[in-house]
């Protein structure tokens, strides 16, 4: 979609800097305290904020019942340690060059924004577009595959989902305030805070002459948040699918969301973590709009 990176080293692009680069190059590695401190409760307070509130909105649309709740506070607990670590990520990406909240921390530290929303818009929309397709993709070429092996071949039977009982208004609207919640919950999490850690460590193992972590390990790095990402989606159904551990471990391989998160991985490192949230929401909400579509023209009476 664009121009790589400099070889080993992310950064934001020359015409999307959002700030004005330190005389000796260490941009928010040298912010002051006091700023690194309101980023990081804004950030920790949203990472909070869409985890708590997306589970309420997705009662409401049925796309979680209500005895899968309880199942649901695990994941809660591990926004709660991954939002505390926050500071820490903030920290690191300073150190090995990653991109961090651009935006975000140049409003609060008060400095001047040189950057086009629009482009930042448009790149991300395509993005989007292409963790879609990659989840697309996934989906059609090895688990429905899979899961004709598995049934000899047999009809697969999907029984129909609570979520397309909604209205599509509603389906629409609320579906659209779950994907936002949830975008900015877990881009926080995965791409802002794994991602700093994973790099951490990559640069132990791996690192350019100029003490970055080099392509390969965030390449590997890419790819690791990315699995997790699918873990976690994964998980509320390893009881149902999966019969062991490895199997689960496997199968998280396979989960769209894995894909999916690798192409929201590689948009933070190039371009920041407002980018991947706008793009990894636009898709939900995209999806979400589909389904809508989807009930209307299956019921037409339906509001």
């Amino acid at each position: 979609m664009e121009d790589e990176a400099v070889e080993g080293h992310p950064r934001i692009y020359p015409d999307d800097q959002v700030i004005e680069p330190a005389a000796d190059g260490s941009g928010g590695a040298r912010a002051p305290r006091a700023a690194w401190r309101r980023e990081s409760a804004l950030l920790i307070a949203l990472a909070i904020a869409g985890a708590v509130v997306e589970y309420p909105l997705a009662l409401a649309i049925k796309s979680v019942d209500r005895s899968e709740i309880g199942r649901a506070l695990p994941f809660l607990g591990v926004t709660f340690v991954l939002a505390s670590l926050v500071p820490v990520a903030l920290r690191i990406n300073g150190e090995l060059g990653l991109p961090g909240a651009p935006l975000i921390a140049a409003k609060i530290a008060g400095d001047k924004i040189h950057f086009s929303i629009r482009s930042l818009a448009r790149i991300s929309i395509g993005y989007a577009i292409l963790a879609a397709a990659a989840g697309a993709g996934v989906l059609a070429i090895v688990i429905v595959p899979l899961v004709l092996i598995v049934r000899g071949g047999a009809g697969i039977s999907i029984p129909k989902p609570p979520m397309l009982t909604v209205a599509p208004g509603r389906l629409a609207i609320v579906g659209a305030l779950v994907a936002i919640a949830a975008a900015v919950s877990e881009e926080i999490q995965f791409r802002l805070v794994l991602y700093a850690i994973f790099g951490w460590i990559a640069r132990l193992i791996s690192r350019d002459s100029s003490g970055y972590p080099g392509r390969r390990a965030l390449w590997m790095v890419t790819i690791a948040q990315g699995y997790l990402f699918g873990i976690i989606h994964l998980l509320p159904l390893g009881g149902t699918l999966f019969h062991s551990t490895s199997n689960l471990l496997i199968g998280g391989l396979v989960m769209p969301q894995t894909w999916e998160g690798v192409v929201f991985g590689r948009l933070y490192l190039r371009r920041g973590l407002e980018a991947s949230m706008i793009a990894h929401a636009s898709m939900d909400v995209a999806l979400f709009g589909l389904a809508a579509i989807g009930v209307l023209r299956s019921h037409p009476g339906a509001g």
